[in-house]
């Protein structure tokens, strides 16, 4: 008997009040597992589908585990707490939502909770505003939410279902190639290494081999030993699917980490320096009014969920607002499916109210 394959919906829950983020997140699933980023997991009787929803922990200070977030789901949802309004994290967060809208056609929604009769006076005031702000990006179509009773919570799950069946549409699916994007990995009593992640191409099947790429030395590869989604037994995951994958090989969980991809094999190639089209943010205030090559100074691409240090080393200086052709030079190599490297331009350095996302880039010559 042949398994049925379930829908499911990966959302990112953005905003700078835990506490909200946590509420949508428990309308989605139950508290699973919590490092610098918490998921949510559950399938869903009522709307017979499966939710996944995270939220990172270490956001604003740390950018990295909002990126990887963006990163990992298709669906981003900003929550905006009526009590706090807009503000810097609040507005970098929307410029990566609109980036990754660009290069990845990821689907947006904005939710604006904390709405009581304290607060209820700001809250046309804070539509208009966002609206204004969503007019001059990618997003002027996005949907604003108000969340106020516990109703609210149904409709907002039946509009992640629609948005994710609007990306499901726009998305090609590739069924030659497999690719699982790692988020946790840890050693189980009798079975070995596991990692659970997310199919974000292809298929998984048991007893397949798979490599594990992401190292500057030799691809390591691996038998897919067990499939389990929800604490259940598959022969197959999907892509979009959440996974724990029990490993066969000589792999251990330190060998495993966020900058490693589970592919199949031979198909992933090694670039450490590349010609690539790069758009600025028009929101990115650089120290010189424009991102100049052989300027020296670091930058880091977000290729997948790996944070790679790079430098532009030629081409064109870049306003704001505007693309343009450069050299990147990666510290170390990086990886991509023979299609190119595409990827986020961020700063690294702690939250001072000051927007860290840069842009994209998209490699021109493969």
């Amino acid at each position: 008997m042949s398994e049925a394959i379930e829908r499911n919906f990966i959302v990112g829950i953005l905003g700078d009040n835990f506490d909200i983020n946590n509420l949508i997140g428990q309308a989605l699933g139950s508290p699973g597992t919590k490092s610098d980023i918490l998921f949510y997991n559950r399938l869903d009787v009522s709307l017979n589908q499966v939710f996944c929803g995270l939220t990172p922990i270490d956001y604003p200070e740390k950018i990295k585990p909002l990126l990887q977030t963006l990163a990992i789901s298709n669906i981003h949802v900003l929550a905006i707490d009526l009590n706090i309004g807009l503000n810097a994290s609040v507005g970098e967060i929307l410029v990566g939502m609109d980036i990754f809208s660009k290069l990845y056609r990821t689907k947006v929604l904005v939710v604006i909770a904390g709405i009581n009769s304290n607060t209820n006076w700001k809250l046309l005031e804070t539509r208009k505003k966002v609206r204004t702000i969503l007019e001059s990006t990618s997003l002027k179509n996005v949907q604003i939410f108000e969340l106020k009773a516990k109703q609210d919570y149904e409709n907002l799950k039946r509009i992640i279902v629609e948005l994710g069946n609007e990306f499901l549409q726009l998305t090609n699916v590739n069924e030659g190639n497999t690719e699982v994007l790692v988020d946790h990995v840890f050693p189980v009593k009798g079975i070995g290494t596991v990692i659970l992640g997310i199919v974000k191409q292809g298929e998984v099947h048991s007893g397949q081999m798979l490599e594990i790429t992401g190292y500057e030395s030799t691809v390591k590869k691996v038998i897919i030993r067990s499939i389990q989604k929800h604490d259940r037994n598959f022969k197959v995951a999907y892509e979009g699917d959440r996974v724990g994958l029990a490993l066969k090989g000589n792999i251990s969980p330190r060998d495993i980490s966020r900058d490693n991809i589970i592919v199949t094999p031979g198909i992933f190639k090694q670039e450490k320096e590349i010609e690539a089209e790069i758009f600025v943010s028009q929101f990115y205030k650089p120290k010189s009014g424009m991102i100049k090559s052989n300027d020296g100074f670091q930058y880091y691409g977000l290729i997948k969920l790996k944070l790679s240090p790079f430098k532009f080393i030629d081409g064109q200086n870049i306003i704001p607002g505007k693309s343009g052709t450069m050299k990147i030079r990666f510290d170390k190599s990086v990886f991509h499916n023979g299609e190119g490297l595409k990827g986020i331009i961020t700063e690294l350095n702690r939250f001072e109210n000051k927007l860290r996302i840069v842009g994209y880039f998209q490699q021109t010559k493969k």
